[in-house]
């Protein structure tokens, strides 16, 4: 999987005019983020998002406090945990047009 540079959210205005994370919190969050894109199986764009593909030993309790975090902060992102058998994703979404909130949240794109 090819893995792309974090993008500063900084400087990204839609997420800046939506976000309530403390700036000074900002990376250690981002990092969260990338540890999960980078150890995930797969990750897809869709329309207004993300689908990430994790290990069936991913923790999804873990995965699902860091997605309610996430939500606190930034409510324009939709996540959605699918658990299918040995299927486990993560879609993220943040509406229609979007998409660059979440590249900026996963660093893809």
């Amino acid at each position: 999987m090819q893995v792309l540079e974090m993008v500063d959210m900084g400087d990204d205005r839609l997420i800046g005019a939506g976000c309530t994370l403390d700036s000074a919190e900002m990376p250690a969050r981002l990092r969260e983020w990338a540890d999960l894109r980078d150890r995930s199986a797969s990750v897809r764009e869709i329309p207004g998002g993300a689908v990430i593909g994790l290990a069936p030993s991913e923790p999804m309790g873990q995965l699902a406090e860091l997605a309610a975090r996430e939500s606190e902060c930034c409510p324009f992102y939709t996540f959605r945990i699918r658990i299918d058998g040995a299927t486990r994703e993560l879609e993220i979404t943040a509406g229609e047009g979007r998409e660059i909130a979440v590249q900026a949240l996963l660093g893809i794109g």
